[in-house]
């Protein structure tokens, strides 16, 4: 734990050197495809070079790209204190879900319960560790698939599990899936699944993940419980009396 803690701290510091540093280079640069792409209309290059634009465009696409990383790169360094609430625990999924598209070929199975299971969290952060789940699940299903949210009381803690019938992840995998910059994909940063598990360190809870090749994998996360809150209505001066 303490050199997780250590190796975060050190990669949180360069990330948002890195981050601060990347974005003016990339601003100057939009604004020059931006100013190229007014001019242009006006000038005959498209007509004798149509590649021009096309080429413009491919910029514009990757700057965007580029910026995505770069808010990857400042949320993970910068994950505030989090601001509780009691939080129903289906809706944040539920949001999450409606959210994120869900490609064709994936059905989204969702198991609840009969009761709403309630937490003591932030909700805008777990909308974000959700995100992250949720998507990481519809990408391993390049075929189709299952997705299943499922949320349960389990003693003190409410466990919310999503499960994948994806390609599954080795257990060399397994091993780094939480740390920083680790990723199997082609335009992965590898801090999205190091970010939740920060978040649901801050909230006291744990992470668990599941998986066999073939098959598919689960995410497990754990949070502590609190009773739905009750409206009480506030006392007059004949009650108090």
């Amino acid at each position: 734990q303490l050199v997780r803690t250590e190796k975060f701290g050190a990669l949180g510091e360069l990330s948002a050197g890195v981050a601060h540093d990347l974005r003016n280079p990339l601003g100057a640069i939009r604004n020059g495809i931006y100013f190229l792409k007014s001019r242009l209309p006006k000038s005959s290059e498209l007509s004798t070079e149509p590649k021009v634009a096309e080429y413009l465009k491919v910029m514009d696409e990757r700057i965007t790209q580029c910026d995505k990383i770069i808010e990857d790169l400042i949320s993970f360094t910068r994950i505030s204190t989090p601001v509780y609430s009691s939080v129903a625990l289906s809706e944040v999924p539920e949001s999450t879900l409606a959210r994120v598209e869900t490609p064709g070929g994936i059905s989204v199975i969702r198991d609840y319960g009969e009761t709403d299971v309630h937490v003591q969290a932030d909700p805008l952060q777990l909308l974000r560790v959700f995100t992250n789940l949720i998507a990481n699940a519809n990408e391993a299903m390049l075929d189709g698939g299952e997705l299943t949210v499922a949320v349960r009381s389990v003693g003190p803690s409410a466990e919310v599990a999503i499960t994948d019938t994806g390609p599954g992840i080795s257990p060399e995998g397994l091993e780094k899936i939480f740390e920083p910059l680790y990723t199997t994909k082609i335009q992965g940063t590898g801090l999205g699944l190091s970010t939740s598990f920060k978040i649901v360190e801050r909230h006291g809870g744990r992470f668990r993940v599941e998986s066999e090749v073939g098959l598919g994998t689960t995410f497990e996360m754990r949070l502590p419980r609190v009773g739905p809150v009750v409206a009480v209505a506030p006392l007059d001066e004949a009650s108090v009396r």
